[in-house]
This record gives C-alpha cells, sequence and structure tokens, in this order.
C-alpha cells in the first residue's frame, strides 16, 4: 500500500534518455535503432479522472526516433529483402492515473515516415563514423506519411509485496501506424517499491526510496497492420512493402537500479518473426533517468 506521503514530496519530475540497438546482442536488422526522450510529471489533475489521496496522476511527452532495416541491407534489390527499411520520428503525448493495485495510461503518438523522418541519414552516418562493413541502401524505402495511433496500457499488480511481485498488463493500439492487441505477464523480484511509487510501470519515483530488481516478461501481440512493414492502411504503396505475420510471441528481461534521484535500466527483448521471410529478433536497451 503506498503512503499518503509520498505525495508530499519535492520531486515530482523526470527526464530519461534511452538507447535500443540490435547491436547489443551482436545483430544488425529489423528493429535496429531507437533513440527516446522523454519528460515526465506528477500532475493534480487531467481529463482522464481528478486526483485523490488514492490516486496518481501523470503526465509524459516524448520524442523518439526508429530505425528498421531488413537482414540484407546492403543489398540494392527489394527480392533480397524480408521487410522494407523504414524510419519513423514521432512524439507522443500521454496521461496516466495510477491506483493502489492498477494504472491506466492513455497516449496520442504522431510522427512522419520515409526520408524526411532522418532514419536513413542517421544510420548511414552511423555505419560510416563506426566503420560498419555493411553500408546501407535504404532501396524503396517506406514512403513519407504522416501517422498518427492511439495507445492504451492497462497494469494490473496481481500480488506484490517488498521483494516480489506478478503483474498482467494488456495494450492496445489504433490509428493510421499500428494495429494490435498486445498482453504480457511480468515477474518482478528483488527491492522493491510499492506499486504507485515504484520505476516497474514507469513512474517518477517522487520518494527517491531506492529500487534494485530483476524483471521476465512472457507475452503475446496481435498484430493487424503494421504500416512500417505493409505500407499504408487505405491504398497501396507504389514502393516495396511485405506482408505481415499476424502472431507474435515476445519476451523481455530486465534489470532495474534506482538511487535517490537516478535510474538505471538494462532490458533485452525477443520477438518471433514479423513477416513470413523474417526471423526472430533479439535488441537490447539502455535506459538513465533523472528526477527533480
Amino acid at each position: 500500500m503506498a503512503s499518503n506521503a509520498v505525495f508530499g514530496q519535492d520531486i515530482d519530475q523526470q527526464l530519461s534518455f534511452q538507447l535500443s540497438n540490435d547491436k547489443f546482442a551482436d545483430r544488425d536488422q529489423y528493429f535496429t535503432s531507437g533513440l527516446y526522450f522523454r519528460y515526465q510529471k506528477e500532475v493534480n489533475r487531467n481529463f482522464i479522472v481528478p486526483k485523490t489521496d488514492t490516486n496518481r496522476l501523470q503526465l509524459s511527452i516524448s520524442l523518439g526516433n526508429e530505425i528498421y532495416s531488413p537482414t540484407s541491407l546492403s543489398s540494392i534489390s527489394t527480392s533480397d529483402f524480408d521487410r522494407p527499411f523504414a524510419g519513423w520520428l514521432f512524439g507522443k503525448f500521454e496521461v496516466g492515473s495510477i491506483k493502489e493495485r492498477s494504472a491506466f495510461f492513455l497516449g496520442f503518438e504522431t510522427g512522419i515516415t520515409g526520408e524526411e523522418s532522418l532514419a536513413g541519414t542517421l544510420q548511414i552516418a552511423l555505419h560510416d563514423l563506426f566503420g560498419i562493413d555493411s553500408r546501407p541502401t535504404w532501396v524503396e524505402e517506406i514512403e513519407f506519411k504522416w501517422l498518427f495511433n492511439l495507445k492504451t496500457v492497462h497494469t494490473f499488480d496481481l500480488t506484490s509485496n517488498s521483494r516480489n511481485a506478478l503483474q498482467y498488463r494488456i495494450s492496445p493500439s489504433l490509428g493510421t501506424k499500428d494495429i494490435y492487441l498486445e498482453n504480457d505477464i511480468r515477474y518482478f523480484f528483488g527491492k522493491l517499491n510499492p506499486f504507485q511509487n515504484s520505476s516497474r510501470i514507469g513512474l517518477v519515483n517522487t520518494s527517491s526510496a531506492k529500487e534494485f530488481f530483476g524483471y521476465v516478461s512472457v507475452g503475446y501481440k496481435y498484430v493487424a497492420h503494421n504500416t512500417l512493414i505493409q505500407g499504408s492502411l487505405f491504398s497501396d504503396d507504389v514502393l516495396f512493402t511485405s506482408d505481415i505475420t499476424n502472431h507474435i510471441l515476445k519476451a523481455e528481461v530486465g534489470a532495474v537500479f534506482q538511487a535517490k534521484k537516478n535510474m538505471f535500466k538494462v532490458i533485452y527483448n525477443f520477438n518471433t518473426k514479423e513477416t513470413p521471410r523474417s526471423t526472430s529478433h533479439i535488441y537490447g536497451s539502455l535506459v538513465y533517468a533523472r528526477s527533480f
């Protein structure tokens, strides 16, 4: 149970940076890189529900850039591709309502694809900078589109104490970029803060209480449409696109250390193939956050 005293602290904001890359798993394909900046703040009201003594409210604003490439990224022939090149440059606005044993987040995400996303320019520059042999061609990448999505995350704390926690999470998405339904079960072990003040659900730790834990997650994702693979939801793209795999299995392992105002996180993600010609994929993420 969270104490009401938790909400009276001076700390109520957080800035975070996340770097995701499949080079952490010695790969260079599919979801190959992601850069994310995020600002979070505890607020007194939002358009979902009012704040109460047992209900925290949080606002989050994010900016991100994602890079996707086929396995044969140095080829100039689309017949070699198991998915298209694609870039995604986006912003996201999210509000959250966090109760003592559950949390609900509602987000609006919008951004652009194509050369304007700068994903191809960034990947080629990084390969040249670090002398990576396989220089990406970005032949017939998913063309320019302005896309949007509504995304929700509903997390339920099934059972928890200061050393263990079991959660169920369901995450649907609807819009012109992605249409999917994802759910997973997560097990946390270590030194845990109460649900309403824990980094395990992406909250600002207003108490600065130390957390140090690991976690494992397994999940299933049903994908109805993915514009970064299939192209436009409403019309056929002129450039290369691919079919998708509707049923995807996912797994995640991670470790989190939070002390005072600093939080460090290491994550490894696994998913089964996203297109009929592709294979399963592993990538890693590093996260640093500073509360103030």
